[in-house]
């Protein structure tokens, strides 16, 4: 490869769609791949209801709708009347979790009795380094002095 093919190889941008594939194409059969999906949840959702599994089912229901929503939103996009469904999702979900977010906080210290309490004081005087010895205080000295 020469270095005229190298050059031509990096002024190339990136493509997330295949060649020859409009966006809106794309959109289209993600579209038809989620009201797939959300046809074998109702149809899951029935057999689950028919079961006795009322919970699974109205679970299964709800996803299924969120499917179709989510079908709809795609299709939108396919028509040109609204952003890439993708983008949104993903700023949705980044909103609720900023909105959701809550620091850790440690309760552990909080809710020690008394002897525990005491127990971690005695446990601190004994993790405490020992004072200088007679040589570390007479380094300290002497690097005072040349200082």
């Amino acid at each position: 490869m020469s270095d005229d093919d190298f050059q031509d190889l990096r002024d190339l941008k990136p493509s997330y769609t295949f060649i020859g594939t409009p966006p809106s194409a794309e959109h289209l059969e993600i579209a038809r791949i989620h009201h797939r999906e959300a046809k074998q949840m109702e149809d899951s959702a029935k057999n689950a209801e028919a079961e006795g599994r009322f919970e699974e089912a109205k679970l299964l229901m709800d996803l299924a709708k969120s499917r179709r929503d989510t079908a709809q939103e795609f299709e939108k996009a396919a028509r040109g009347e609204g952003g890439d469904p993708i983008v949104t999702d993903i700023l949705s979900d980044q909103e609720d979790i900023s909105r959701k977010y809550v620091p850790h906080t440690s309760n552990y210290v909080a809710k020690l009795t008394a002897e525990e309490k005491e127990a971690l004081e005695k446990l601190a005087e004994y993790t405490e380094p020992p004072p200088p010895g007679p040589v570390k205080r007479a380094m300290a000295w002497l690097s005072r002095l040349t200082h």
